[in-house]
């Protein structure tokens, strides 16, 4: 058996043998597919946060995927021909392009102004919701049950600025910002990586991408959110009812006007220092995304086999952070999203106190209990809203309740009530009809004891 003598083998390292394969190969990867289209979704979604969170603004310095979408996105803003021959489409204003007004809440019904809102803002949405889910305190009426029905009343005060505008300013936490370092420092060492092997082709097209992302995200970050809501024409009173879309709760709303509206119509808007310039950079941002993607899908080809794959994994660092940050903070994604942004954004200064809970057995207490609380102008009216039904029998009871709401001694049916022929017709109704009234009155007391203590 022959064996060689060790002075006549040749060594051969590893590591340059895979560096040579890398770097001398002529195989090329097709990335420019993905460098034009890749997470444009995500991409776009994590542009909406810019607004959110001031430091997002200055964390923009990474190599992001998907960035035609993000160009086509915010095109639709832009009055430029250019853009929309490229992107055909009727333009918007920045509120409806980032999707941030489609969120609504329930009706509301006013009991001094005679307003009546179909359908209401965001806030009021929130405010239902976290009534639903009080738990103390909750006062149980006692009384004939059918279907219960939740009744919470909530005071409001108005502390908002004279202008009625307030910027929305999400909190960042440090984990946040820890995360954002990822893919920037993930974009800058493939760059670096491709330098050293002198792949100048992949290492422009990374650092191009860096730019054209920080620089987009400290021009679309500049638009400021701002609360805004409708300036009340005289200071009244803004009594109201807020309606499930179930009817099955009940929000009473106690305050001025202009506290009523910030949670029924206030609502946040995107809106830039100086409206033309504004509009005219995010213009360029756009042309700049189209030129990237252009320039991306012809020079990364020519690169080196080792400097695509830096440039796939600074894209895919880019794509991870992007879709790590619209599934927690997006006004896109999800409805949960989006109720957790109003929620964190509520006006709570608004709020003057904890909220009070009570809990009838049937809506006609609830309804009659409302009355009672808000003392309305066109008390009927609101009823007849509230309580659709149209009978004699309840025509006769809504009349007698109707005109004894301001009686503080609570609702008194004696013989002459009964002795009439419709109470007759209908007694055993209007039996429990008036059972119902009572609870509510039952209630009311509750409410007034409750009020003078607090």
């Amino acid at each position: 058996m022959y064996i060689p003598h060790p002075e006549t083998l040749s060594t051969r390292p590893l590591y340059s043998d895979l560096y040579g394969r890398f770097t001398k190969s002529n195989f090329s990867l097709n990335t420019s597919g993905m460098a034009s289209f890749f997470g444009g979704n995500v991409a776009v979604a994590a542009m909406t946060t810019l607004h959110l969170n001031p430091a997002r603004r200055w964390l923009g310095w990474y190599n992001c995927p998907g960035t035609y979408e993000v160009a086509r996105h915010y095109s639709k803003f832009c009055d430029s021909r250019l853009l929309q021959g490229l992107f055909p489409g009727a333009p918007t204003d920045l509120t409806t392009l980032l999707v941030i007004d489609n969120m609504k809440g329930g009706k509301y019904i006013g009991a001094r102004n005679g307003t009546v809102l179909e359908e209401t803002g965001p806030f009021s949405a929130v405010l239902m919701k976290d009534c639903r889910h009080i738990t103390e305190p909750v006062h149980r009426v006692e009384g004939r049950e059918s279907q219960p029905v939740e009744v919470t009343v909530s005071e409001l005060v108005h502390s908002m600025d004279s202008d009625d505008t307030k910027p929305l300013v999400l909190r960042a936490t440090v984990y946040s910002l820890l995360v954002a370092a990822l893919p920037i420092l993930v974009s800058f060492g493939t760059a670096i990586l491709c330098a050293m092997i002198d792949d100048w082709f992949c290492f422009s097209m990374i650092v191009l991408g860096v730019l054209v992302n920080g620089g987009s995200c400290v021009v679309i970050g500049s638009a400021e959110l701002t609360f805004r809501s409708p300036v009340a024409s005289h200071n009244t009173s803004g009594d109201g009812i807020l309606v499930s879309e179930k009817d099955k709760q009940f929000v009473v709303l106690k305050g001025s006007e202009k506290a009523v509206n910030s949670i029924t119509r206030g609502a946040f808007t995107f809106a830039f220092k100086s409206e033309p310039e504004g509009c005219k950079d995010i213009k360029w941002c756009s042309i700049f995304l189209v030129l990237q993607v252009i320039v991306q899908l012809l020079l990364i080809p020519l690169g080196t086999l080792f400097g695509q794959i830096m440039f796939i994994s600074s894209l895919a660092a880019s794509w991870v952070y992007n879709l790590w940050l619209s599934s927690r903070v997006s006004f896109r994604d999800s409805s949960k999203n989006k109720e957790n942004i109003w929620r964190e954004a509520f006006p709570k200064d608004v709020l003057l106190q904890d909220s009070t809970k009570f809990v009838f057995g049937t809506r006609t207490a609830a309804v009659v209990f409302m009355l009672l609380v808000l003392q309305p102008k066109e008390h009927a009216k609101i009823m007849d809203m509230l309580l659709p039904n149209d009978t004699a029998g309840w025509r006769k009871f809504k009349g007698h309740v109707l005109s004894q709401i301001g009686n503080s001694q609570g609702f008194c049916f004696d013989d002459s009530w009964w002795n009439d022929p419709i109470v007759a017709a209908d007694k055993k109704l209007l039996d429990l009809l008036c059972q119902d009234a009572g609870a509510a009155y039952q209630g009311y007391q509750n409410h007034c004891t409750l009020s003078s203590t607090s």
